[in-house]
């Protein structure tokens, strides 16, 4: 079965142009304009990923994504938007969103990045867990769940995909550059700022886990296991 894509965007040759993308890679493309309908339409329609812009007519982006989250905390949400600048990626980061693309893109970028998303939700499902600062994490990437010595803990798709690289690196300095790489994506443009405001979400999240996650000045993080 195709995958099914939500394209939400005021601008009707965006629109056109990021369809005829999505159908030459046999996927299926549902349609919004507006906030209010992309929201209707994510309820209807329950689509693989949604790709949003933020500037729209009524509602933001930020607006819509946040109403998505709280439906769902697994749907890929990729923003693709002419506010560049780091402040507003952030802000996207922090609303909910996997990903970010500015305007003008690179079809072949945005081809990847949607490649790469649709990828990981197709992988064969895998369970991890590890101790660390006395409690016990798990992951389970089949139902999309995190846990914390066995309370459940909402995490978005991002901070899911963040907690991952720890575990599976746990011991190991990861660099900036490296989780930008590894959980942003191709190519990503943003900066290493958007790293340091996820791990402060991930965090919060976590609760007397989160110490076992260590800032190491000037380099990165690295997740000290027990």
């Amino acid at each position: 079965m195709s995958k099914k894509v939500l394209v939400v965007d005021d601008e009707s040759r965006y629109r056109e142009i990021i369809s005829l993308l999505l159908k030459a890679e046999d996927l299926d493309v549902v349609t919004a304009s507006d906030g209010e309908s992309a929201v209707a339409a994510f309820f209807r329609e329950s689509p693989d990923l949604v790709i949003l812009d933020i500037m729209l007519p009524d509602i933001s982006g930020y607006e819509v994504c946040k109403r998505i989250r709280e439906r769902s905390a697994d749907t890929p949400v990729l923003f693709l938007s002419a506010l560049g600048d780091e402040d507003h990626q952030i802000v996207g980061y922090k609303s909910g969103a996997d990903d970010y693309i500015t305007k003008p893109f690179k079809a072949s970028v945005l081809s990847l990045k949607i490649t790469r998303i649709l990828d990981k939700l197709s992988k064969t499902p895998e369970s991890m867990e590890t101790k660390a600062a006395g409690c016990r994490i798990s992951l389970n990437e089949s139902a999309f769940t995190c846990s914390v010595d066995g309370e459940l803990v909402s995490l978005t798709k991002i901070e899911f995909m963040l907690l991952k690289e720890f575990i599976q690196n746990k011991g190991t300095v990861l660099t900036r550059d490296y989780l930008l790489r590894e959980v942003w994506g191709f190519d990503y443009p943003g900066e290493s700022r958007v790293v340091d405001t996820m791990v402060t979400k991930l965090r919060k999240k976590l609760g007397p886990a989160a110490e076992a996650i260590k800032t190491i000045v000037k380099v990165g993080y690295k997740l000290e296991a027990d």
